[in-house]
């Protein structure tokens, strides 16, 4: 049952101006389904592209839109931003004073919001800000109402964002809530294998650009280089064929690089870095071994995972 709106100001779900990734492409879907059952003007919109993680199995279209309807005016919508809390991946996304709701997992940026927007700030240290979105359809009682596309989107930002329900950040309620997704959608074990899958054949199809998508610039750092690229796949043994050319195209990046590959099937990950002192550091904090630039943890890492440790 709808439940009653009698404030008809627009609404602008949103994510960071860089890039979607799953986890940020099912939240704005999700939080736009759930505001329009509650009688809501709502859309979900981005203009950032897609990466990898975003699968075609999984979408549909019309679901995000790239630039606002020519009715909704930015200047008088307002905002929810989901999967990012930093201003300045935000400003250029949306106008920071017309934000009124932030859901994030990445905490850093809490005091910020909560000065400006107060309850309006949901940041939290938890697997995947899928997992807050779904707990707002639980709070409003519609969860049961929520269409197959969109479970199946939460579903795979779940696994994505969790390394398959493994990761430290792992929360009960991300395991909760992704067995609660698999049954609103009817699947069953298999839609994990199946969507890491087709995750590392849009990998494969067009690595250079999957790495680009998925790149993050730290800066200077004690232990790490200034840029940490991260491919998570099924089956990292294909990725490791093309250290060559993933090493020319990385090895233009002034500062350095290292990449995280994560393997879901083995779960581990493989750290690819080139620069002795950061291999040497990456040794003593994992307990790793470096062999022609490349070592195997004992279990999967996340990029914020390894950014943490060190």
């Amino acid at each position: 049952m709808k439940a009653m709106n009698v404030n008809r100001t627009p609404i602008v779900v949103t994510a960071g101006s860089n890039y979607l990734d799953i986890d940020a492409y099912a939240c704005c879907v999700a939080m736009k389904e759930l505001l329009t059952l509650k009688g809501e003007c709502a859309v979900a919109c981005s203009g950032a592209v897609t990466n990898y993680s975003v699968c075609d199995s999984l979408v549909e279209e019309g679901q995000i839109l790239t630039a606002l309807p020519e009715d909704i005016h930015s200047e008088e919508a307002r905002y929810i931003i989901v999967d990012v809390s930093d201003p300045d991946y935000i400003k250029g996304a949306a106008p920071l004073g017309r934000v009124s709701e932030v859901y994030d997992h990445h905490v850093g940026f809490e005091a910020y919001w909560q000065e400006r927007i107060g309850e309006g700030a949901r940041i939290e240290f938890i697997g995947a800000a899928a997992t807050l979105i779904y707990r707002e359809w639980k709070k409003a009682g519609l969860e049961r109402q929520m269409t197959r596309p969109t479970a199946r989107l939460l579903m795979a930002a779940i696994l994505d964002n969790t390394l398959d329900l493994t990761s430290s950040n792992t929360t009960e309620e991300d395991r909760e809530a992704f067995a609660a997704l698999c049954r609103q959608a009817g699947e069953d074990d298999t839609f994990r294998a199946t969507y890491f899958s087709e995750v590392q054949k849009n990998v494969e199809a067009d690595l250079q650009n999957a790495l680009k998508n998925d790149i993050k610039r730290i800066g200077d750092h004690p232990v790490l280089p200034a840029y940490v690229a991260q491919l998570c796949v099924w089956d990292a043994e294909g990725m490791l064929e093309k250290l060559p050319s993933i090493r020319a195209w990385l090895d233009g990046l002034a500062g350095g690089w290292m990449l995280n590959l994560i393997d879901i099937n083995r779960r581990c990950s493989y750290f690819v870095c080139d620069g002795r002192e950061c291999q040497a550091r990456l040794g003593e904090i994992f307990g790793i071994r470096f062999e022609d630039g490349v070592a195997k943890s004992d279990k999967p890492y996340l990029r914020k995972q390894i950014l943490k440790m060190c």
